[in-house]
C-alpha cells in the first residue's frame, strides 16, 4: 500500500458551532510540499479528482488523530460538496472536549483557522523536472483541522451558528504516525 499523504489549507475565526469552506482547492498550488525520500514539489488537485465523494465515509479530525474526532460523513454531522472552486465542507461541531477546544482555540487565534485533507493519489501528472504535480484521481480518507497548512492563502471557512473505510483511516493514522515520529 502507498503512503497516504496529506494537505492543508486555512479557515477563518469561528462565530458558532458549525465549521465551513473550502476543504479542497481545485486548480490551486499548493505551497512547497516536503515528502520522506523525495525531493520538495508543489501540487494541485484537478476538479473532481476525488469522483463522487457523496458515498464516502469522511472524517474531520484533529491534527490528524483518529481519537480526536470532530464530524463525520456516515453521521451526517459532516457533509460535502463538490463545487467549480473545490471541494466545500460543513462539520457540525459536538459539544465535547475536542470539539470545544478546537472551537476555543480557533476564537483566540491560537490555530490559525488552517485545514488538512489526507488522500491517496490514483493517478497524477508532473512537469519533466518533477517540481509540480497535478492530482488527476484520488481517494479522499480524512479532513483535518491542523496547526500549518500547504495551502493556507487559497481557501476559505468559518464556524457559524446552526440550529475509505476502516481499513484505510487505520493505515492513515500508521502512516501519519511513522511520518511524525521520523521527524521528531
Amino acid at each position: 500500500m502507498t503512503s497516504p499523504e496529506r494537505r492543508s489549507i486555512a479557515i477563518e475565526k469561528p462565530t458558532g458551532r458549525t465549521l465551513s469552506g473550502l476543504a479542497v482547492p481545485y486548480g490551486k498550488w499548493s505551497r512547497e510540499i516536503s515528502e520522506p525520500f523525495a525531493p520538495q514539489f508543489r501540487e494541485k488537485v484537478a476538479r473532481g479528482a476525488f469522483g463522487d465523494v457523496g458515498a464516502l465515509d469522511i472524517k474531520l479530525l484533529f491534527n490528524h488523530d483518529g481519537g480526536a474526532l470532530l464530524a463525520r460523513t456516515r453521521s451526517g454531522t459532516l457533509r460535502l460538496t463538490d463545487t467549480a472552486a473545490g471541494l466545500r465542507f460543513d462539520a457540525d461541531l459536538a459539544d465535547t472536549t475536542v470539539g470545544n477546544d478546537v472551537r476555543e482555540l480557533i476564537a483566540r487565534g491560537d490555530l490559525s483557522g488552517e485545514m488538512s485533507f489526507g488522500f491517496y493519489v490514483d493517478k497524477d501528472e508532473w512537469n519533466p523536472r518533477r517540481t509540480e504535480r497535478t492530482v488527476t484521481a484520488a481517494r479522499l480518507v480524512e479532513l483535518s483541522v491542523v496547526v500549518d497548512a500547504a495551502y493556507g492563502d487559497t481557501t476559505f471557512s468559518s464556524l457559524r451558528s446552526v440550529s475509505a473505510a476502516a481499513l484505510e483511516a487505520a493505515a492513515l493514522r500508521l502512516e501519519i504516525h511513522k511520518y511524525r515520529m521520523s521527524n521528531v
